[in-house]
């Protein structure tokens, strides 16, 4: 069973952002992320964090410095000896909002 807690997570670019998925399964199952068909490993761009407790399994990944290029569908899988299942998180960008503040100023 997978379960993820946002299955729609926005972020401007630039900036970093964590996705979670969780899963049960027993016997205990190998658990990774797949983005544009590619499994991702951990390097300066993508941080994972996998916490396993008997037969539940916690998945974080963070995905730094946003660009257009990061923005899709990343999926979280698990297989054992059963089978598979996977879960689907759509990231999309969203916009960064400057304030310009216009003052008046009058010279006396």
């Amino acid at each position: 069973m997978i379960w993820v807690p946002n299955q729609l997570v926005g972020a401007p670019a630039g900036t970093d952002v964590t996705i979670e998925c969780n899963t049960e399964a027993y016997p205990r199952a190998i658990s990774y992320w797949v983005y544009d068909g590619i499994m991702l490993l951990p390097t300066r761009k993508y941080l994972t964090k996998i916490n396993e407790n008997s037969y539940r399994t916690y998945m974080k990944l963070t995905v730094r410095n946003l660009t257009s290029k990061d923005f899709g569908s990343y999926r979280c899988i698990s297989k054992n000896s059963l089978g598979e299942t996977e879960g689907s998180i759509r990231l999309y960008g969203k916009h960064r909002f400057h304030y310009i503040i216009f003052t008046n100023s009058k010279e006396s």
